[in-house]
């Protein structure tokens, strides 16, 4: 490690992740039928929400760990994890 500066460590407290009423209702669509496509979800919501506004909070719901998306032949299947749990 010679010529490597070492990170400081940070000791602030870990930012909470506060979903949004349309991450709610997408989590809502999902655990309605686990194993569901992107698409399915969108078709779902679109009435009410814009299909880049969903598009976006499903995106942010796989990053911050709430939904799973696995892989098929089909595409993208989204399932709830632990953390997205209503």
């Amino acid at each position: 490690m010679r010529g490597k500066k070492m990170e400081p460590i940070s000791f602030a407290p870990p930012e909470v992740f506060v979903p949004t009423p349309l991450h709610i209702v997408v989590l809502q669509a999902v655990s309605e039928k686990q194993g569901c496509h992107i698409g399915h979800v969108v078709q779902q919501l679109l009435p009410e929400h814009g299909e880049s506004g969903v598009r976006s909070a499903v995106r942010v719901l796989l990053s911050k760990g709430c939904l799973d998306g696995g892989k098929s032949t089909a595409g993208i299947m989204l399932r709830l994890t632990s953390k997205g749990r209503i």
